[in-house]
């Protein structure tokens, strides 16, 4: 059982990403983003994976996101991994129009050990880069088993950038 949060503090940029602020692994229940309000994204697509994908939350969204540039969004993934793994791999990627994918996050996440049965929170937060402006991408977050790179989870959802 996860009972501790690691909390990394990542900037990742790139011209045409957005940049990561932090990302941590919780068990469900513990250890909120404060004060924000996270809204259910709709419609989230699982994309892959042998895990349960439970919700994607996103700060000040509910249904379809539609992200101001420059702007920090809190974001919460709900998931029930299927088996146990000793750490967990959180990827972050986004899709243009053309079929373009960029990577703009692919980390350990510490202390992230799991077991089946138990729901837990990934936890992490963006922020839109103004180069997207007046595009929708597709977001896309994928959850794997560190040591044999099993996919647990993967959901997406279009998102308008402002």
């Amino acid at each position: 059982m996860l009972k501790a949060v690691a909390l990394i503090a990542l900037l990742v940029s790139a011209a045409t990403a957005s940049a990561i602020h932090g990302a941590s692994l919780v068990q469900k229940g513990i250890a909120p983003f404060d004060a924000t309000t996270l809204g259910v994204v709709n419609p989230a697509h699982r994309c892959g994976g042998v895990g349960t994908p439970l919700q994607l939350r996103i700060s000040n969204c509910e249904g379809r996101c539609q992200l101001v540039p420059g702007q920090i969004y809190n974001c919460e993934k709900d998931f029930m991994p299927s088996s146990a793994a000793p750490s967990l791999t959180l990827k972050i990627e986004i899709c243009m129009s053309a079929g373009f994918c960029m990577v703009i996050l692919e980390t350990e996440l510490p202390n992230s050990s799991v077991q089946p049965g138990f729901i837990y929170t990934a936890k992490y937060s963006i922020v839109p880069n103004d180069i997207l402006s007046g595009q929708t991408v597709e977001f896309r977050a994928y959850i794997s088993h560190t040591n044999n790179l099993l996919l647990e989870i993967c959901v997406s959802a279009e998102i308008d950038i402002l």
